[in-house]
This record gives structure tokens, sequence and C-alpha cells, in this order.
């Protein structure tokens, strides 16, 4: 027999206000999640959901943001399951890359890397603007031979890039705890093992030095972590950030500037943004 699963979308258009909401609801034990553009999706089974009703959810959804209402709707299991699946195609995310799911394999163009990820509810699937600008930078990073650092690492997919790039060696590091088995089993589908690691945990669970440090956080986490970024880089390394919209540069780049690092130009996509910063060898 099907069972009923309840589906609730908001409107978020910030990675902060989705990082909210994901720890609100995690208590209450969600069946996955789906971050697009300009929404953010979640999705429990009834009992889950009436238990986080009750505990007065929505109450607490409205007094973040007025604004922006929670819609809920309710679908059969396998309605949401096809709905779902059908929601993450293949899909052209640079020059360089395409990432597909093993539900919708794409097939290989001359010069073109596919990936293959399979999301849980993990962040990082390509239908983000942030995702899509750091796989951009990373295409001009990468010369080869680099030992690369992931924060927030999601699926794995910059980790896997990088490694799909050239680079020696990635590590990724990512708080959710359920980040770790997601992103182990694509690098197991892109046949990374041995080349790409990842651990539950922050940036202190980085070990040694690293050439080229990724991290598609948010603008305030990024800001707060860059003299870590500067301790783990070695000399002349390469910062790659994202997660924060274009009027949030400034900040970021002063911060970054406070630390030694020399920003380079911004790239943008929609109203998110991303930074390349470059450590110079007097500051490390």
């Amino acid at each position: 027999m099907s069972t009923e699963t309840i589906y609730i979308q908001f409107a978020c258009g910030d990675m902060e206000r989705r990082e909210e909401l994901q720890a609100l609801l995690l208590p209450y034990a969600p069946l996955g999640f789906l971050d697009e553009d300009t929404v953010w999706q979640c999705y429990f089974d009834r009992a889950s959901w009436e238990a986080a009703r009750e505990g007065g959810i929505l109450d607490r959804f409205a007094a973040m943001s007025p604004a922006h209402p929670v819609d809920v709707m309710e679908l059969r299991q396998e309605n949401w399951n096809r709905a779902w699946e059908e929601s993450i195609t293949p899909i052209r995310v640079s020059d360089r890359f395409v990432i597909a799911p093993t539900w919708h394999p794409a097939a290989p163009e001359p010069g073109v890397i596919v990936l293959t990820i399979d999301p849980k509810m993990s962040f990082g699937t390509g239908y983000h603007q942030t995702t899509r600008l750091m796989m951009r930078l990373l295409e001009g990073a990468i010369r080869g031979g680099e030992r690369v650092l992931d924060v927030g690492t999601g699926t794995g997919v910059l980790a896997i890039a990088a490694v799909a790039l050239g680079a020696a060696e990635a590590v990724g590091v990512d708080t959710d705890e359920w980040s770790k088995d997601n992103a182990e089993e694509n690098i197991a589908r892109n046949g990374m093992e041995g080349r790409v690691r990842v651990h539950h945990g922050s940036i202190e669970h980085a070990d040694g030095r690293f050439d080229v440090i990724c991290s598609n956080i948010t603008r305030n986490d990024n800001i707060a972590m860059f003299p870590a970024f500067a301790g783990l880089l070695n000399p002349e390394g390469i910062l790659l950030l994202s997660g924060f919209t274009p009027a949030d540069l400034d900040d970021i780049r002063d911060a970054a500037r406070a630390e030694g690092f020399t920003p380079l130009d911004a790239m943008l996509e929609d109203d998110w943004a991303a930074l390349d910063v470059r450590l110079s060898t007097e500051s490390s």
C-alpha cells in the first residue's frame, strides 16, 4: 500500500535561511531535502509531519519570515519519488562538466566530464547557482597535482570535480552527519576512492596544507573562517568562495585582505556571487 508523503515548500533565496530551516526540521525526521534556485523543499511521512505541526513548526516558520508563506501539499509516496527523481536530470554546469544522477545518465561529449551525483539530503546537485559558480572557478584553479580541501562538501561534487580536473587529492568536510555517507557513495560512483576522502565535521578535521580550498557555505561562515583558511593554504594558495550575494562582496573582500589574501574578479549568476582570492607568499 502506498503511503502519504507531506511536501513543504518555502520561498528561500538565501542559504543562511535554508540552514535555519533545515536545523528546525531535522528533529522531526524528514525524508529528504531539495534545494532549488528560489525555493527550498522538504518531505515528511505523515506521522513525522504531524509531530512537527504539533511542535509549532508553522508558527516558527511564520516568525522567521512573515512575507514567505509555506506551501504544504500531500502526495502519495510513489508520486513523490517520481516527481523528485524527474526534477533531478543531467545539467550542464560549466564548460567542462555535466552532472547527472544514476537514474538519468548523460551521454559523454568530447571534452566534457560527466559526474554521477545522487543527492540524498545533501547540498550539491548542480541545480543551485553557487555550485555552478564554484565548478567554473575550479576549472581555472586546477592545473594538475594539487591538494584540495572542500569545506561544506555536501554531495562531494566539488571535491570529486577537482580530482576529475587533475588534482592529486581532495578532502571534504561537512558538519551535516548524513553528508559523509552520501559523499562517499558519490565518490565510489565516480571511481574516486583513495583520491577523495570525506570527514564529518568542520575545518578542524582537515589535515595538512592545501593548494586550493573551496568553501561554498555562507557569508558569515566564510568570513569567520578566513584565519583558518590562511593557516591551511600553501604559499600562493587559491581560495574559492561562494554562498553569498553580490551585495556581500565588499565585506568578503575586506575580510580576505585582512588575512593577507588578494581578491581577484568575482563571478556572478542571478542573485549569487563567487570569488577567487589568492594567498600571497609573504602572508604564509
